[in-house]
């Protein structure tokens, strides 16, 4: 698996985990003030990895079809 595949993998674990914490924390009325932390946490992780992501992307200009996209 590539750094970029990795990436993809952990993000969506991250939003899984999202997921996850929102449930609980709705059944918990919303007054969990560590789960809403929690979530911000999640939150700012998320969007890191999606900045490294979308910088691997940045110096690939390759989306498989065989066209080189560097002037887009």
């Amino acid at each position: 698996m590539n750094e970029q595949e990795q990436l993809m993998d952990n993000l969506l674990n991250v939003d899984l985990e999202i997921i996850d914490v929102v449930r609980e924390l709705q059944q918990e009325n919303w007054g969990s003030e560590s789960m809403k932390q929690q979530i911000g946490d999640l939150l700012k992780i998320r969007d890191e990895m999606v900045q490294q992501l979308m910088s691997l992307k940045d110096d690939d200009h390759e989306c498989g079809c065989g066209h080189d996209h560097s002037h887009e």
